[in-house]
């Protein structure tokens, strides 16, 4: 029973290590001054001959879908009602147009290349006008959030505006990791406690 139990948290840990290299975070923009509006919004990963990095789009909420711009959309897979992805082999963009809500929301989860040895990689969120002017922040592409991927360095996501918040998703290894603690607490326990009764 002891051996069986130390290989099953060997091979937890090992599968939460495997998952080491992804980081979610979750996207919350405030669009309630363009409430009603159309608008276009706008998802971006450039870095060709840069360290691989995937970006999948999950969950996204607050504004009704419209067409896809097929003059500003390339290289994508999948689409905003599911997921898309993104990733750096090639130039990626999607534009599709929205009808805004009072809050815009998505996950987006980052996978990178462990060689980290060339040069960056970014990705980019943008919201834009009818006629794809900036909306939001003081980028005048539209740039809302980004994230920057350079070589030896941290990932840098960050916001272009006080009306978009970024928070780190918990990644399921934190979870497994803190059963793993509560599970040897809880079995240290029980062992003082038999101690005590012999």
């Amino acid at each position: 029973m002891k051996h069986t139990l130390k290989l099953a948290l060997a091979s937890l840990l090992l599968a939460c290590s495997s998952l080491a290299s992804a980081a979610i975070y979750h996207v919350d923009v405030d669009t309630s001054s363009m409430s009603g509006q159309g608008g276009f919004v706008g998802f971006g990963l450039n870095g060709t001959g840069a360290p691989f990095v995937s970006a999948i789009i999950s969950q996204f909420f607050g504004a009704s879908l419209g067409a896809i711009d097929a003059e500003g959309t390339f290289n994508v897979f999948g689409d905003l009602s599911s997921s898309l992805k993104l990733d750096s082999h090639d130039l990626n963009q999607l534009t599709q147009g929205v009808v805004f809500g009072n809050k815009l929301q998505f996950d987006v989860e980052f996978t990178a290349d462990q060689d980290l040895s060339t040069s960056g990689t970014s990705f980019a969120f943008t919201l834009l006008d009818k006629s794809f002017a900036a909306l939001l922040g003081n980028d005048p592409s539209g740039v809302v959030v980004q994230a920057e991927f350079t070589p030896g360095a941290a990932l840098n996501f960050s916001s272009n505006t006080a009306a978009a918040a970024i928070t780190p998703v918990p990644e399921p290894e934190t979870y497994a990791l803190m059963g793993l603690g509560l599970l040897g607490l809880a079995m240290r326990r029980k062992r003082g406690v038999f101690a005590r009764v012999s």
